[in-house]
């Protein structure tokens, strides 16, 4: 006869034999070996073993027996969400809407790369700061969040199929328990998947090129590489084990069984694939909404989208938890069919027959960061309520136009010069295309060849070409100098006698400045573009001054009328050294009057330069693979 231990172990289950015969035990379900016989303990049930084909219905099925437990849960888990994430909503919509206020500031954050908002507005640092670390805050607490609505979801499956419901505080409280636990294998099981999910991906990785279908297949295969793991969080909460314990049982309970194991991480990929495009949808609404109440068109504006947004939040949290129940109802009911354990849940249940546990629904520290962030949003309203904003840089809007035929990239280094200049301050009934509303200037490492070609065609209309006609060499990799000056009017090429002088003038080191006496609104300069038009006939021409007088000299620069728009590019060939102050005037006369403007400020100095704001355009198509 053999002995009565051996008798006790259960033997092991055939992968592809039916849900019938001895259970498969790997937690310790049954007592140590002894020779005397023991009565089973009363935390076993004989669960039913769905199939691979059943265990997702099993699941559902398990998940809709629990939903009054699983609703009452994802509301609690809502407004934990929204005590996490609210206050950074709040920041970011406030933010938003005096950044939306700016029509050209909006222009920006709509375009193509938002990113270059920082670029035009710099002192951005300062409330992104203040916003980015709320954010990083509430993320956190929506990980924690995450985690706890883990535990409740398989506390409360795990405790309806044993047909003893626990309470949303019992299942709480098991959650706490439980918390570090869960931490610490999801991050094992995370940082292995996306390491998995790298070195697949990496052959296919390619500069400048996200390519979201690898990415997504290798995300794919390194979740079904860690199948194995799909037990841990049931073995854990269900079965008590540790971080790590966790992980060697579930591969245990995989090789038992692996056509279910994978049946539960296929489910579990699905899931998160509608989450996905739930929470897709449901952020593409929120943003529609938040258009068509005119965001950013002043403080009452905010009122509904903002209780929109933060409804939003509320639901999303809601979401998350029921996405995760269902998630976890195939793993529950595969777990508890091949163990038959379930002892995790009683650490959690109140004493029988006592009172209730006390629970506190909100933990201590989660207290006290969310009342901290609270502080942080009702002091960091009014610094991003009274933001100043700066003039949108005519450079980068022309730049961010010429770049998205072409798939390529904008990288600005430093803070961009842009003066802003009254309408109107050159004249009563003076022409337009003789005042300048806003000026600009900025360097470009590299000249790109297309940008050449495209922006400054020689010989089309509204295009001057310098000396050499646009037959020259440029030197493309030395750089160049844009200009950019918005007028308050378009020019009129027509043949007539109306005379119009546009272009910038700056100061290059080594050559004297030209005084008040060579032309006034030259004055404290001693290069200049010219961008002169008679009548229909434009032509772009480079002065210096030396030796008391204004000479022409050979030039390669070109420039271009974009409507009320001049861009004036000039290749470094035709500087000597990089300016340190400049400045942008306009000079038109007609039959009936004289506009003369520039954008120097009131002391009629030109503007001081302390470094040239440098912009790189990087080409994915000629960057060597």
């Amino acid at each position: 006869m053999e002995p009565m231990a051996a008798c006790m172990l259960p033997p092991m289950l055939d992968p592809d034999a039916g849900t019938s015969g001895p259970p498969y035990l790997p937690f310790a379900a049954y007592a140590p070996p002894s020779r005397l016989a023991a009565p089973a303990p009363s935390w076993t049930r004989a669960y039913e073993l769905p199939s691979a084909r059943k265990v997702v219905s099993a699941g559902l099925q398990l998940a809709l027996g629990s939903n009054v437990a699983i609703r009452r849960a994802s509301i609690y888990i809502g407004l934990l969400s929204l005590g996490a994430f609210g206050p950074a909503a709040i920041l970011l919509l406030i933010g938003l809407a005096r950044l939306l206020n700016d029509p050209a500031t909006a222009r920006t954050l709509t375009g193509g790369d938002p990113t270059l908002i920082f670029f035009e507005q710099p002192e951005l640092a300062g409330p992104l700061t203040l916003l980015y670390v709320v954010g990083i805050v509430g993320i956190i607490l929506l990980i924690a969040i995450s985690i706890d609505a883990e535990a409740i979801a398989i506390s409360l499956l795990g405790s309806s199929a044993s047909e003893s419901p626990l309470r949303l505080s019992e299942a709480l409280t098991r959650a706490r328990q439980t918390f570090w636990r869960l931490f610490w294998s999801g991050l094992v099981v995370g940082l292995t998947s996306a390491f998995i999910s790298f070195v697949i991906a990496l052959p296919f990785l390619r500069p400048f090129d996200t390519n979201q279908g690898i990415t997504f297949i290798a995300s794919m295969v390194a979740t079904l590489v860690v199948s194995p793991f799909a037990f841990a969080a049931t073995g854990i909460v269900l079965g008590d084990a540790g971080a790590i314990e966790t992980l060697r049982r579930s591969v245990q309970l995989f090789r038992a069984r692996p056509r279910i194991g994978l049946v539960v991480t296929l489910f579990t990929l699905v899931t998160s694939a509608i989450q996905t495009l739930a929470f897709s949808a449901g952020a593409d609404i929120a943003f529609r909404v938040a258009d068509f109440f005119h965001l950013g068109g002043g403080g009452a504006a905010l009122i509904l989208p903002g209780i929109l947004v933060l409804a939003f939040i509320v639901a999303f949290g809601s979401l998350t938890f029921t996405i995760a129940a269902i998630v976890a109802a195939p793993q529950v009911s595969a777990f508890l069919g091949l163990t038959f354990y379930s002892a995790g849940l009683d650490k959690g249940r109140a004493p029988t027959g006592g009172p209730p546990r006390r629970v506190r629904w909100v933990s201590i520290p989660m207290s006290i960061v969310m009342v901290g962030l609270g502080i942080v949003v009702v002091l960091g309203i009014p610094t991003i309520a009274s933001f100043k904003l700066r003039a949108a840089s005519p450079s980068l809007a022309f730049l961010r136009t010429e770049v998205e035929g072409h798939d390529a990239l904008i990288i600005p280094i430093g803070e961009p010069f842009v003066a802003e200049d009254p309408a109107g301050d050159d004249g009563q009934g003076a022409p337009a295309d003789g005042d300048i509303l806003a000026a600009d200037m900025t360097g470009l490492y590299e000249i790109p060849q297309w940008l050449l070609d495209d922006a400054f065609p020689c010989g089309s209309t509204g295009v001057a070409c310098g000396d050499d006609g646009g037959g020259g060499p440029i030197v493309l990799e030395e750089g160049a100098l844009l200009f950019v000056q918005r007028m308050a009017g378009a020019p009129p090429q027509a043949a007539g006698l109306r005379h119009g002088e546009w272009g910038p003038m700056v100061r290059v080191p080594g050559y004297v400045a030209a005084p008040a006496l060579a032309g006034k609104r030259f004055e404290g300069s001693n290069h200049r573009f010219t961008t002169e038009l008679n009548g229909d006939r434009l032509e772009i021409r480079e002065y210096v001054y030396e030796d008391g007088a204004w000479k022409e000299y050979f030039t390669t620069a070109r420039s271009a009328w974009l409507d009320d728009v001049l861009v004036t590019i000039v290749p470094l060939q035709n500087l000597a050294a990089d300016p340190t102050a400049w400045d942008a005037f306009a000079f038109v006369r007609d039959a009936s009057s004289i506009a003369d403007d520039n954008v120097r400020p009131a002391d009629n100095e030109v503007i001081e330069i302390e470094r040239v704001p440098w912009i790189q355009v990087l080409d994915p198509r000629t960057v060597a693979p």
